[in-house]
């Protein structure tokens, strides 16, 4: 497991973007009509979504 070091304002700046991947992602998931593709981009989130959460 990896460990990484961040300023305060990287650790911002690194949310902001994660939080801006995911709710690009939800738009895409919604526009998406291939079952499998969509599948992908949900599991891309969730993973997004974790780190989110540990970076919080």
């Amino acid at each position: 497991m990896a460990h990484l070091s961040l300023e305060p304002n990287e650790q911002d700046v690194l949310i902001w973007a994660l939080q801006s991947a995911v709710s690009d992602l939800g738009a895409e998931i919604a526009d998406t009509e291939n079952q499998e593709f969509r599948e992908d981009l949900k599991k891309r989130k969730a993973v997004l979504m974790n780190l989110l959460q540990r970076l919080r």
